[in-house]
């Protein structure tokens, strides 16, 4: 039902346009420029005291990426684990944290949440890539504008239409592993009534490395938007997915070496459907004076089996949220100044249907998050800005029929704040130095399942973070940021929480004993050439550990001291491009063992390498041929362990090739 109406809007505003600007479309360009936006308030991201990547269309469009998280992986050096190379299961790491690393990055499409409240990671496999126009990565918390949640980074996709010429993609792919894929994507604008829209579709199945590892995704996305002449707008969207995969599960050691391919489990599978809608406007109040307002609702249906354990379950996960901010820019004193208040509102309710018949047949948990916050940007001289904000967010959590719990609901007030400075001495550097007080809620899968059937405190941190970007000479991009973190009460699976005696041990979801702390850096340094040649190296060293108590100087499992990733492309003749690349992570602790006496997860290295074709002969029509893992490594990007089974696997995607070939008009 969903496709046809998605359609239904493009065909809609597409007509508009068209019955608007008769034959000349090539006049829709007259909107405002696109600019690169960091946070909710339309900040330039030379203008945020902290580690801010963009890719542009130009950048995503030349990466080769297959999907949204190996865009990630490959142009912004994000750990990404795939778990089974399932686009579905991509969990995004960042800033040294291990398991359950997702819950501590927020992940926003068009100013829509992907976070869930249950422990499944945001589903990225719902933006297709060919409707993405923008990504930014803020690295590092950002709790004051974002909230709970935002604590080793922010990832905000956009796809909403900003304007431009009309412009339509069609590409197709097939590849190794019995891989196919379709993208269509549109968008433009109306010269005469400041209309502009953009929908895209995106198909893919896959065999899968794995036996018993196919899936196969559809995902849609639509949005309409209306630009007046004094700076205001308005827009609506609206979006679809439905998604099945296949569970091999994890593998023993010798599992993995003697047979990488094997899967662990011959039934287990889920299918999942995503619908979603929103709108969002940015109204003038006065010359110096605008209200921002987001809203969204979203659903979500999961139906899974785990055929080998006689166990399947269902659950529906509905959210809605409401979003208003002030944004006033007004001159204090003769000083420049931009002053940020607003209010999140947000409700997720969470509903369980078992259909094993175990202990919970039924169940349902509510979340109702309340905030609000304030941020101050000041300008003491023309290149020298301090910022300041404040938040203060309530989280209620309620369960209902669910045995085994000593308490059904609570609800915890926490504060966060953020101070930084920001100085540009020249044109293209910026050198900044920021201190934030973040938290995190815990999963409602994390609340069920405690030793004493208590709920769990939230955990907290501050954070220091410093660093300098630098764009010079012809091309020339440095960046480097050094941060250190501490935190209390931070939320783990812990296989040892308690001791039954004889020897025997449970685990349980538990608030760490001790504090952990985390330190380390990032680095890059980028060349590019249009026509030419281009280069980039990034690397990121982090130490995370525990800094008391039990575990006092043991490693954070899941978590590589050490990550480099290099690439390097050159135009061996007009519109034809040559690109290498290098990964290389190293090893790290097994997911689960806090004490570190389980041995670990060794590092790996892996080349990938593609040609592109974009003659200038043949305009608008782009092909590709690339090729990951070319060496055939052998390795896994996810492994823990567990009291029960030892050591697990999920092996990573060996060697692959993707051709893609795609028009443009």
């Amino acid at each position: 039902m969903k496709k046809p109406i998605l359609a239904a809007a493009a065909a809609a505003a597409f007509g508009a346009c068209a019955a608007q600007d008769g034959a000349q479309p090539a006049a829709a360009a007259e909107l405002p420029a696109v600019t690169v936006y960091a946070t909710r308030t339309e900040d330039s991201k030379d203008a945020v005291p902290a580690a801010v990547a963009v890719l542009t269309a130009e950048d995503i469009a030349s990466s080769g990426a297959r999907d949204l998280p190996d865009l990630l992986a490959k142009r912004a050096n994000l750990d990404v684990r795939t778990l089974n190379s399932n686009p579905l299961q991509a969990q995004i790491a960042m800033r040294g944290f291990g398991e359950n690393s997702f819950g501590r990055v927020k992940v926003l499409v068009d100013g829509e949440e992907l976070n869930n409240v249950d422990m499944e990671a945001p589903d990225l496999s719902r933006v297709p890539l060919a409707a993405v126009e923008r990504v930014e990565i803020l690295h590092g918390p950002s709790p004051v504008l974002y909230g709970d949640g935002a604590v080793a980074g922010v990832v905000s996709i956009e796809t909403a239409p900003r304007g431009g010429e009309p412009r339509t993609r069609v590409s197709a792919r097939a590849g190794s592993q019995s891989t196919f894929g379709v993208d269509a994507h549109t968008r433009g604008a109306c010269s005469t009534n400041g209309v502009g829209y953009s929908a895209g579709y995106g198909y893919v199945q896959s065999g899968g490395y794995r036996r018993r590892s196919a899936y196969d995704i559809h995902s849609a996305r639509a949005a309409v938007r209306k630009d007046f002449e004094n700076g205001s707008r308005i827009g609506v969207r609206a979006s679809y997915g439905n998604a099945f995969y296949e569970m091999p599960g994890p593998l023993t050691y010798a599992q993995w070496k003697d047979s990488a391919k094997s899967a662990w489990n011959d039934r287990d599978s889920a299918r999942i459907w995503n619908y979603g809608a929103g709108a969002d406007g940015k109204f003038r109040l006065a010359e110096d004076q605008w209200l921002y307002v987001d809203t969204s609702f979203s659903s979500r249906r999961r139906e899974a089996s785990w055929g080998a354990y006689g166990y399947a379950n269902e659950y529906n996960l509905y959210g809605a949220s409401l979003s208003p901010r002030y944004v006033n820019t007004m001159r204090v004193a003769g000083f420049d100044s931009k002053f940020t208040a607003g209010i999140d509102l947000r409700h997720d309710l969470y509903r369980v249907r078992d259909r094993s018949g175990y202990n919970n047949p039924r169940y349902r948990f509510n979340r109702l998050r309340q905030a609000f916050f304030a941020h101050e940007e000041f300008y003491i001289l023309e290149n020298l800005s301090a910022t300041a904000g404040a938040r203060l967010e309530h989280v209620a959590n309620r369960w209902k029929n669910y045995a085994g719990l000593r308490e059904n609901g609570d609800g915890d007030w926490t504060g966060d704040f953020e101070l930084g400075l920001l100085y540009r001495p020249v044109d293209g550097m910026k050198l900044y130095v920021r201190g934030t007080r973040f938290h995190r809620s815990a999963f409602c899968d994390e609340l069920n399942y405690t030793a004493d059937g208590r709920f769990l405190r939230p955990e907290t941190g501050t954070s220091l973070d410093a660093g300098a970007e630098y764009a010079f000479m012809d091309g020339f991009m440095l960046d480097f940021n050094a941060y250190g973190s501490v935190m209390d009460d931070e939320i783990f699976y812990n296989p040892y929480a308690r001791d039954f005696g004889g020897g025997a041990w449970g685990g349980y979801n538990a608030n760490s004993p001790s504090r952990t702390r985390r330190a380390g850096f990032d680095a890059g340094l980028s060349w590019r050439r249009e026509g030419c040649a281009e280069a980039s190296v990034r690397y990121s060293a982090v130490d995370a550990s525990f800094g008391e108590g039990q575990y006092h100087g043991r490693d954070v499992p899941l978590v590589p001291k050490h990550r480099i990733r290099a690439e390097a492309g050159v135009w061996i003749c007009e519109g034809v491009e040559v690109k290498c690349g290098f990964r290389y992570t190293g090893p790290q602790r097994l997911s689960g063992d806090y004490s570190n006496v389980h041995g670990g997860l060794a590092g790996f290295a892996t080349f990938d390498a593609g040609i592109y074709f974009s003659p200038e002969w043949a305009k608008g029509w782009k092909a590709s041929f690339a090729v990951d893992n070319i060496g055939d490594r052998r390795f896994c990007d996810f492994a823990g362990w567990s009291d029960y089974s030892g050591a697990y696997y999920y092996p990573a995607c060996g060697r692959s090739f993707l051709f893609t070939v795609g028009y443009e008009f």
